[in-house]
């Protein structure tokens, strides 16, 4: 008797725990293309949600972001607006990192000019209180409805 209520207790501490584990994050997970499409949100939502990008051949007017998080910290962002007003894609080199702690995503640029200026003079960049980078969008890891994750902008330059 004692055996099966050990067995039922272990069983127990078990499901608690599987049921009590949230998803960890690597950067691994975020590697390729997410899409922000924009025509599916009206103008006055606040709440802008990437999701990973899916393989189409709609031919509709389409208004998107895309971002690819690339290895070694780099990522391209394109700005797509492919439409018979524009009709031209805006590609631009960008750096990510991922905070696994807060579950955020940081893009970033640097400009060449003061990352030149802080090797040169590091004690003159640091008087001057210059930024290491200039951030450009920061997005939270979201659980969607079907279960998959999106990238919730929740700053953007």
């Amino acid at each position: 008797m004692k055996k099966v209520m050990y067995l039922t207790l272990i069983y127990f501490v078990l499901a608690l725990t599987a049921n009590a584990q949230d998803k960890s994050y690597t950067e691994f997970d975020f590697y390729g293309t997410w899409s922000l499409d924009l025509n599916e949100y009206e103008l006055e939502d606040d709440i802008y949600i990437f999701k990973k990008e899916k393989s189409s051949n709609n031919q509709e007017e389409k208004l998107n972001i895309l971002v690819t998080f690339l290895e070694s910290s780099k990522c391209r962002v394109n700005y797509d607006i492919t439409s018979g007003f524009c009709g031209t894609e805006t590609f631009k080199d960008y750096s990510w990192s991922f905070d696994k702690d807060l579950g955020i995503i940081n893009i970033y640029h640097s400009v060449e000019l003061l990352k030149e200026f802080k090797e040169q003079s590091p004690e003159d960049f640091k008087d001057f209180g210059l930024p290491e980078r200039y951030n450009s969008m920061e997005l939270e890891i979201v659980t969607l409805n079907n279960g998959g994750i999106g990238l919730e902008i929740t700053d953007w330059e």
